[in-house]
């Protein structure tokens, strides 16, 4: 498989970490990101109620300054959340619906 061909190089995860077998779903996406070259970071809260230490964690600022993307997996709750913190650094965001509506 060849490397995605993006402007984006450094993708942050933010994941509804309460959500049940939500670490496996962001651990499957982190790696796929990294197979394509691309920098993968968590969100501070994602990583420390998932324990993933696979990937550095970020504040809210930090994503904002660093990151060219914001993959957001949850539900409507968690990626309206997630998109009014990022407006303000204009980072976009894609969402991975796991709600249940």
């Amino acid at each position: 498989m060849t490397a995605m061909v993006s402007r984006f190089r450094h993708v942050a995860l933010v994941g509804k970490y309460q959500a049940h077998g939500i670490r496996g779903v962001l651990l499957e996406i982190a790696h796929f990101l990294d197979r394509q070259g691309l920098e993968v970071s968590l969100d501070r809260d994602t990583a420390m109620a998932t324990g993933i230490q696979d990937y550095p964690a970020l504040d809210q600022r930090q994503m904002g300054e660093r990151c060219d993307l914001a993959i957001v997996v949850g539900g409507d709750g968690t990626m309206l959340g997630t998109a009014r913190q990022f407006a303000v650094s204009g980072v976009p965001l894609i969402g991975i619906n796991q709600g249940r509506l």
